[in-house]
């Protein structure tokens, strides 16, 4: 496994050396979780003591091993609420991170603390939180004696830890769609701030931040596309639908052209923020839904949108208008990827996505309370809870 890390991620050697000295056996339960196959969200058991051979291999996977499951907010079904993560992406993130032997690291979401001993083992000064307090105690467990720098805590990861601030570098092994601006009040000028980060419309891109030398706000672009778990706090609670007399138009785009490529949805997700859609079903209505955690809802014909009545939409926004709008921006971009679209976030709390510059602000999607677009697009102004896994 650490022969393939290191071929995809180009992974200096004192990291391979961490990878190899740190095995991922030690910090995965002896039970994890799989999903059925054939079966939508139903998961089955692998036990280290009766079924060796499969968690063994596993573990020894470049995949993420599902280590925790919880009822699921919409409909009470197992979902995964913790992991170990691909080791892939625990290293892509580690090297983005790129602290010295001696930095003072604070890391987010603990999940197995596999990634806090790998920084230990690195030669960093570590402090890891994690929410949930029977995933913390097993941390503290696994570190107890082999690694003395990490310090493991549990806590509410969102409000970071003041008390052993200022830190050289944060990582975060949760997804987040607002960045706290107690992460940037806590990191030195110059310092880093590596997270997955992502909208409810597309998946979650790697954001790598630098702290600006007044330390008011972090900037940075995206470095390629990950998938992690949402935190706690900002996994969405959609409202009940809109009701009232709905409006029908004809779509002035097609459907599948708008979510034809992983850019063009995530240049849209970055403009158009809490919403989400349903992939469309190859026979019976192929109807393309799209929900708002504000009750918003649209629906377009796929196989009619041009037609008077191909779109329908209700509630406080006009979701199809607005995903047209941002399409159509991207599209008048030259249809720029991921990796040229950054975020800036205060002390704040605010966060704003931008092509190219911070001086490049994305045109922001129509504000619900006032139909009046700003500036640019305020992914974030509201306060953050709880935190999330590895």
């Amino acid at each position: 496994m650490v022969d393939e890390v290191a071929t995809a991620t180009e992974l200096p050697g004192p990291w391979r050396s961490a990878f190899e000295d740190v095995p991922r056996g030690h910090y995965v339960p002896d039970e994890v979780f799989v999903p059925e196959p054939g079966t939508p969200r139903a998961y089955r058991t692998v036990n280290r003591s009766t079924e060796p051979g499969a968690w063994e291999a596993l573990v020894h996977s470049n995949a993420q091993v599902v280590t925790q499951l919880a009822p699921s907010p919409f409909d009470g079904g197992p979902s995964p609420s913790s992991s170990s993560s691909a080791p892939e992406a625990v290293a892509r993130m580690l090297v983005l991170l790129d602290p010295a032997p001696g930095a003072r690291v604070l890391d987010l979401g603990s999940g197995t603390g596999w990634t806090a001993a790998l920084l230990a083992r690195f030669g960093t000064v570590v402090v890891t939180m994690e929410s949930d307090p029977e995933l913390a105690a097993q941390v503290r467990a696994r570190l107890i004696g082999s690694e003395a720098t990490v310090t493991a805590l549990h806590g509410n990861a969102t409000l970071g830890y003041p008390n052993a601030a200022p830190y050289d570098a944060v990582h975060v092994g949760f997804s987040v769609r607002d960045i706290p601006g107690s992460w940037i009040a806590q990191v030195r000028p110059g310092g880093r701030l590596v997270m997955p980060f992502g909208t409810l419309f597309a998946n979650t891109g790697l954001l790598c931040l630098t702290v600006r030398e007044d330390g008011q706000a972090a900037d940075g672009r995206f470095r390629g596309g990950v998938r992690f778990m949402w935190e706690r706090g900002q996994r969405p609670h959609w409202a009940q639908a809109a009701a009232g007399e709905p409006e029908r138009m004809a779509s002035p785009v097609d459907p599948r052209t708008v979510l034809a490529t992983g850019a063009s949805r995530w240049a849209v997700g970055l403009q158009v923020p809490a919403v989400t859609w349903d992939p469309v079903p190859a026979d019976g209505d192929r109807l393309l839904r799209l929900w708002c955690t504000d009750g918003s809802w649209a629906t377009v014909t796929v196989d009619a949108w041009n037609k008077p009545d191909g779109v329908t939409q209700c509630g406080p926004r006009n979701l199809w208008d607005e995903v047209c709008a941002a399409w159509s921006w991207w599209d008048g971009q030259g249809r720029p990827g991921r990796n040229r679209f950054g975020v800036t976030a205060g002390r704040s709390g605010s966060c704003r996505a931008w092509l190219d510059s911070p001086q490049s602000p994305l045109p922001g999607a129509l504000e619900p309370a006032t139909r009046t677009r700003p500036a640019a697009p305020l992914l974030s102004d509201r306060p953050n809870s709880t935190t999330r896994q590895r």
